[in-house]
């Protein structure tokens, strides 16, 4: 039993003392009828707090049956993982952790209310803290909107990786796109710097704490590429020397 149900029968417990008291009250003088009533409440409240446990089983079997027909109206196409199929302690009643199983890392919480209402109240990832040459996969959940049942499959792969301290950049293809994703890393934690994503070229640069770092796609065609950086100055770099490959100059 978590705190907030221990709390709630503590609240009804001293509700049936209440009553009780208001029974003594009102029956003083029917000794009988008071007894009578008092074992009535105590018994009514020391059952209820023995089935509750099976009522939380049976009505989270119930919430089961209503995501799973949910899941499988909603998206037929598509098969699911829903945890926890009986109710488990540490759960709430009514609550699911659901994956795709083409993305077992990352799913979201769905939660049947008292209505019969679907509700989503929140997301979910198990790659825990990811090491410095993984970091990039982060994307694959924080990577546009909130990650939801109906967002679309983003497909970001790695292409390469520069590693200084910690500083750490990833040349990526994200949705057939060359980008950039910067990170700062260490031991204890991580964040993202800053990420570039080309919109209609087969090339994309990015800047952090001096560096330029161009990536461009291998399915580049010309030979050279002129860069425009942050100053304002134009380079040009050997583009055919370096497709495929994650460029950097102070």
């Amino acid at each position: 039993m978590n705190p907030s149900e221990s709390i709630t029968f503590f609240l009804i417990g001293l509700a049936v003392l209440l009553v009780v008291g208001i029974v003594w009250i009102l029956f003083r003088k029917r000794k009988k009828w008071a007894i009578v009533l008092t074992c009535l409440l105590v018994a009514g409240y020391v059952w209820y707090y023995a089935y509750y446990p099976y009522l939380k089983v049976s009505v989270h079997a119930e919430k089961y049956e209503q995501v799973s027909e949910y899941l499988a109206i909603t998206y037929p196409d598509r098969k699911f993982i829903v945890v926890p199929e009986q109710y488990e302690e540490g759960y709430t009643v009514g609550s699911f952790d659901v994956n795709d199983k083409e993305t077992p890392g990352i799913g979201v919480t769905l939660y049947v209310d008292d209505n019969g209402q679907i509700q989503q109240p929140s997301n979910w990832t198990n790659q825990g803290f990811l090491s410095q040459r993984e970091l990039w996969r982060e994307l694959e959940f924080h990577y546009g909107e909130n990650y939801t049942l109906d967002s679309d499959n983003i497909d970001i792969t790695k292409q390469d990786v520069w590693i200084d301290g910690e500083l750490t950049v990833f040349a990526l293809t994200i949705d057939g796109m060359p980008a950039i994703a910067i990170y700062e890393y260490s031991n204890g934690d991580y964040g993202l710097l800053d990420l570039q994503v080309a919109e209609d070229k087969l090339f994309i640069s990015a800047e952090a704490e001096g560096y330029t770092f161009i990536y461009v796609d291998e399915r580049y065609e010309g030979e050279t590429e002129a860069v425009l950086l942050g100053n304002g100055k134009t380079i040009s770099m050997d583009a055919a020397r370096y497709k495929g490959k994650l460029f950097m100059m102070e």
